[in-house]
């Protein structure tokens, strides 16, 4: 999967967008599948919240990303393309990506295993069989 990181921390909201602007034409047409945009979280600013991540996003809205196949996908979100993320990044994403997980193969395998339906049951298995575990050697 083809991951770019945009840094836009320290930058003023023009600056901002016009790096983000910058990269997401490049990213577009050499087919980049993930956009990380790291505008951070606001906790410097004299706001106490991100200008940027508000401009960014209502700048977002705007860009023909859907024309070109990709989405918006805020890193606060549940979807499992935006679990290693938080409220500092916007990530914008090629369709059908968002479901997959970020990271090699195995990194891949680990989240899976941590947040889909089957590992969650697998997860409450084996509880149940180390308490059965525990209480049978308490009996002896």
């Amino acid at each position: 999967m083809k991951i770019q990181s945009v840094n836009l921390h320290g930058l003023s909201v023009e600056e901002a967008l016009a790096a983000a602007t910058k990269n997401l034409d490049y990213c577009l047409s050499h087919g980049v599948e993930v956009i990380d945009l790291n505008h951070g979280k606001g906790y410097h600013s004299s706001r106490n919240f991100s200008v940027i991540k508000q401009e960014l996003r209502k700048m977002l809205k705007d860009y023909p990303l859907r024309e070109n196949g990709y989405r918006v996908i805020y890193g606060e979100s549940d979807l499992p393309i935006a679990l290693t993320y938080d409220e500092g990044h916007t990530l914008v994403v090629a369709r059908t990506k968002e479901l997959e997980y970020i990271g090699g193969r195995t990194q891949q395998e680990k989240n899976h295993l941590i947040f889909s339906d089957e590992g969650k049951k697998k997860r409450k298995q084996d509880k149940k069989q180390r308490a059965s575990k525990q209480s049978n050697r308490k009996r002896c």
